[in-house]
């Protein structure tokens, strides 16, 4: 056992901006809409004006810039062609965000869009070395968005774009934004938990927003649980008025069942008023959750193969030592299940490779005692490690779910707090997160913390922050099966794990006969195979799996043996 003596002071401020900065494409192109992007800001090392304020806003045509090499417009050297007054496109790669677009500033254009050149969503740009010399504005999109309109950048005289805060750009415009709305408390929640209402609700709600220049009456919110039948259909009582650049949080009746099915859960929230919104790519939001029996988690789960969606990978930037992702766990029921490990999904810099990486799941009892972020007493520094697990990458699996199956499956006990962790050593290496969900009003609602991050022992109580969220997920199952049993699981040792089209698990004898059931991550059996031994190996053709993690159970005679195998393609 470890302990960990780290601390680290916490601030919660809690915020509700009504300045949205908006990438709108503007008809007559057929493209025409609104697209998601990030945007250059002063604190991560740029001179670049304040996007949020309305009057900095620009309205330009779209260009795509070259500086007559034969790279496909990566505008490391100077602007050849004619963007003056124009927003200059180009893409990512090469040299620094900060030089790409002071080489187009210089140029004459009045904003920048730089293409991701890696699927994704848009990153957040450090402006580097002559990034406090660019005061225009500069965003990013991705590379699916970029290819989409590729055609309009290269036209060059053709497509108007808008980029800023849309409020008071429109007459009539509501609308609320991902860090706006209350959703579960997290996304994975495990059925043993969450066995009727009184252990598993989710409290609906929003705040909506005038960003419109008029009036807006009788404004309602809506919310909608549909699991392949609709659930849940409410609509607040309306809103007489909410003035110009004014606000207002509906709250809904809370959302709660007899009994939870395993499956997804779509909840949409709808705003509608008197007016025909001018702006209505932010009226409606998403806040789905999944109840399975093995799959905790805060970032979304992959319909598929139920691994964390990673959209983006980081780490701290500042950090020569150790970086964690990790998420906070508490329950009144936790001893009701045991955890047997943690997925994850990890890549680097394009000049590096992620075989030979080091990286280490972390299973910790946080015995500091407080009762919220509020109290003056939060800290993270009494963590005591209950059990861990290893992974050595052997190829260069980037981007693909790994998990890491703990030394011992952990008991839980009711009420007790918990910081599960993914920790990685390499100066290269990038854990996978979630930028697609924001959990900033639950955190300002419940107080409680989520996703904690720690980087060269210093610990942040909101990681990167509400809106990027470790894409990692703890696997669990019933307590009531046995550790002992589990703990058995972990004496095999399949190869190659991960695993492409074959693979080997020694057992230690030949037991002749066997069955084999596979399970995905979510409980769902996957493939059922009568098998004849003809060594104590047994192989596993697995060609036809997807990628992702799979359990293994090998039945003979009466006995049980488990197995956890990635499979990647």
């Amino acid at each position: 056992m470890k302990k960990f003596l780290l601390f680290i002071s916490l601030s919660l401020v809690a915020t509700l901006g009504s300045a949205q900065v908006i990438f709108n494409v503007q008809a007559p192109s057929s493209n025409a809409g609104n697209y998601n992007m990030s945007y250059a800001q002063a604190s991560s090392g740029w001179g670049v004006p304040d996007m949020t304020d309305p009057a900095n806003a620009i309205t330009g045509q779209l260009c795509m810039a070259s500086d007559g090499t034969s790279a496909d417009s990566l505008v490391c050297n100077a602007v050849t062609n004619n963007v003056t007054g124009k927003i200059a496109c180009l893409y990512r790669g090469s040299c620094e965000f900060g030089v790409k677009a002071l080489n187009c500033q210089n140029a004459g254009a009045i904003g920048v869009i730089i293409i991701n050149n890696v699927p994704g969503a848009p990153i957040q740009m450090g402006g580097g070395a002559q990034g406090t010399n660019v005061t225009i504005p500069v965003v990013m999109i991705s590379d699916i968005d970029g290819a989409t309109l590729k055609a309009d950048m290269e036209a060059c005289n053709t497509t108007t774009a808008f980029i800023g805060s849309k409020t008071g750009y429109y007459g009539s415009d509501l609308g609320f934004y991902p860090e706006h709305i209350l959703r579960p408390e997290q996304f994975g929640n495990v059925q043993a938990l969450s066995q009727d209402a009184s252990e598993f609700e989710v409290q609906l709600g929003g705040w909506v927003i005038n960003y419109g220049a008029n009036d807006q009456t009788n404004v309602t919110l809506n919310a909608v649980v549909d699991n392949g039948s609709v659930l849940y259909d409410n609509t607040s009582t309306p809103e007489a008025l909410i003035l110009p650049g004014d606000s207002v949080f509906v709250v809904l009746p809370t959302f709660s069942q007899a009994s939870y099915p395993n499956g997804y859960y779509d909840i949409t929230y709808t705003i509608a008023s008197d007016s025909t919104d001018e702006f209505p790519n932010d009226n409606t939001l998403a806040a789905d959750f999944l109840m399975s029996d093995s799959l905790y988690s805060y970032s979304r789960l992959d319909a598929g193969n139920g691994s964390p969606i990673a959209l983006n990978y980081y780490r701290a930037s500042n950090s020569t030592a150790t970086n964690s992702s990790c998420m906070a766990f508490r329950d009144p029921n936790a001893s009701r299940i045991a955890i047997n490990g943690m997925t994850f999904s990890a890549t680097t810099l394009s000049a590096n490779s992620l075989d030979g990486e080091f990286v280490q799941a972390f299973a910790y009892e946080w015995n500091d005692n407080f009762t919220d972020l509020n109290d003056p007493n939060f800290a993270i520094s009494n963590l005591v490690e209950i059990t861990s697990g290893d992974y050595i990458y052997n190829a260069d699996l980037q981007g693909d779910s790994i998990f890491i199956s703990f030394d011992e499956p952990m008991l839980l006990t009711d009420n007790q707090r918990y910081l599960f962790c993914i920790t990685h050593y390499g100066e290269f290496i990038f854990t996978g997160y979630d930028t697609e969900i924001d959990y900033n009003w639950n955190l300002e609602t419940y107080l409680q913390p989520q996703f904690p991050g720690e980087s060269d022992g210093s610990w942040f109580a909101t990681g990167f922050g509400t809106d990027i969220v470790p894409a990692i997920s703890l696997n669990v199952f019933p307590s009531a099966v046995g550790i002992d049993e589990e703990e058995s699981d972990n004496e095999i040792v399949a190869y190659p794990n991960p695993a492409n089209v074959v693979v080997n698990i020694p057992v230690g004898e030949n037991y002749g006969a066997v069955t084999l059931t596979i399970t995905d991550m979510q409980g769902r059996v996957v493939s059922t195979q009568n098998i004849q031994m003809a060594s104590p190996i047994l192989t596993v053709d697995i060609s036809e799996l997807s990628s992702g993690s799979y359990i293994f159970n090998i039945l003979h005679g009466d006995e049980n043996e488990t197995i956890t195998v990635s499979v990647a393609k």
